[in-house]
């Protein structure tokens, strides 16, 4: 049974071509037949039986189904907030087909088994999200594009190299020990721009055009959560080591808002300390818990994080300016920045159910419960301070884009409407 695959690969692809002449509503459709993904809940095919490197497995899962969600929805919401970005930025249609095609990446780095597969849909997410920081990214765009492009590409070769050295290749089969296990973990980290191998993600995350730092920030990068829960057993890490990592670089990351002057600047380096949350959670020690951890900060800073961007885009469409120093605020842009920044600071939203659960994991130690205060404090208090210093920029109009107000707003809304509907349940 593999129609729940081949049906909506071939309409999102055939749709993602049409994109290149038509623009915008073709990618909004192509986009749209991804739900396809998910309509039928629950199923696993599989495709293909490959010499070497074994079947070609493809499953959509009840845990599965946040991230495939997000990732698709964020998609349609980005897809239709980017028109009057893309023409303020004059990018020619093309870049919706490319757009299109690096949201079925998201679906693919999911719902694939085989991790071969996995690495393959890794390498379209850096392709597509790659050519359009060359064509369409802002400042030194070509060297933030390689900077980028080769960063991407030692966390995934790593991870490839680790998948390899292991010799099970399906998800619900792996195991690995020692430099397999170890290099699977790097690569992941790597591409999640963890402390220590954080350097390429301010640039690129930075200096994407706008519409695709909405979603390279929170999804790309995101999701490799994932499969760091996914695999956590196989690999057998040292967990414990791990949470304190992730505590770690959120604090790390959330020090580094404050040096910026830039909104896109401060954004990026705010998903490093995001990027460390979601670590801790994955690393929480009992994997139902870790599961609901990873799963709702997942889905709380995708949205959060998306609508910063969004934000962000409506300043440089509107005002110009990136400076903090230079924003000002309207009623709907403040009342926008409340929404997107409460719910990053994971004081109110979905978020906040999701950093409970990683407190609810923490080692029985004086030390590992210092660094848990700190990350919490610290990953709330960043964002207080940005929107703190658009509310410092004083009132002014700010010329707004309905279309692109309205995307932003659905974003930013949707973490407080997630936490009333899981309470609800």
């Amino acid at each position: 049974m593999s129609e729940p695959f081949y049906l909506p690969t071939v309409l999102a692809t055939l749709l993602s071509l049409v994109a290149v002449k038509a623009g915008r509503w073709a990618a909004v459709a192509a986009v749209l037949s991804m739900f396809l993904f998910v309509a039928q809940a629950n199923y696993s095919a599989t495709l293909a039986s490959l010499p070497y490197l074994g079947e070609v497995r493809v499953s959509v899962t009840p845990d599965k189904l946040p991230f495939v969600l997000t990732s698709v929805v964020l998609g349609l919401i980005v897809t239709v907030y980017a028109e009057r970005y893309l023409q303020h930025l004059k990018a020619e249609r093309w870049y919706y087909a490319v757009q299109s095609l690096y949201v079925l990446s998201f679906v693919y780095i999911i719902i694939f088994e085989n991790l071969i597969f996995v690495f393959l849909a890794l390498e379209l997410s850096i392709i597509t999200s790659f050519l359009l920081i060359w064509y369409f990214g802002y400042g030194d765009r070509r060297r933030v594009g390689l900077l980028y492009f080769i960063w991407a590409q030692i966390g995934s070769i790593l991870f490839l190299i680790g998948i390899a050295m292991s010799g099970t290749y399906l998800a619900a089969d792996f195991k690995a020990a020692g430099t397999a296990a170890l290099m699977v973990l790097v690569g992941l980290l790597v591409k999640m721009g963890t402390a220590g191998v954080h350097f390429w993600l301010p640039y690129a995350h930075a200096e994407a055009p706008t519409p695709l730092s909405a979603l390279l920030s929170p999804v790309h990068v995101g999701l490799m959560a994932y499969w760091l829960w996914r695999l956590r057993d196989g690999a057998g890490w040292p967990l414990e080591t791990l949470y304190l990592y992730g505590l770690a670089t959120a604090v790390y990351g959330s020090l580094l808002v404050f040096r910026e002057s830039d909104i896109k600047r401060a954004l990026a380096d705010s998903t490093i300390a995001n990027m460390g949350l979601l670590v801790a959670a994955a690393a929480v020690p009992k994997p139902e818990l870790s599961y609901l951890a990873t799963a709702m900060l997942f889905v709380g800073h995708a949205f959060a994080k998306a609508a910063g961007f969004m934000l962000a885009g409506i300043y440089i469409v509107g005002l110009h300016t990136r400076d903090l120093d230079q924003l000002r605020w309207d009623t709907r842009v403040l009342a926008l920045g409340v929404l997107s920044f409460v719910a990053l600071s994971g004081v109110f939203g979905i978020n906040l159910l999701g950093k409970a659960m990683v407190a609810v994991g923490v080692p029985q130690a004086l030390a590992a419960a210092v660094l848990l205060i700190t990350a919490l404090f610290s990953t709330a208090l960043y964002s207080f301070y940005l929107l703190h210093k658009i509310y410092k920029g004083g009132q002014a109009e700010v010329p707004t884009d309905g279309g692109m107000y309205l995307s932003a707003l659905a974003a930013a809304a949707a973490p407080f409407i997630l936490l009333v509907a899981v309470l609800a349940i």
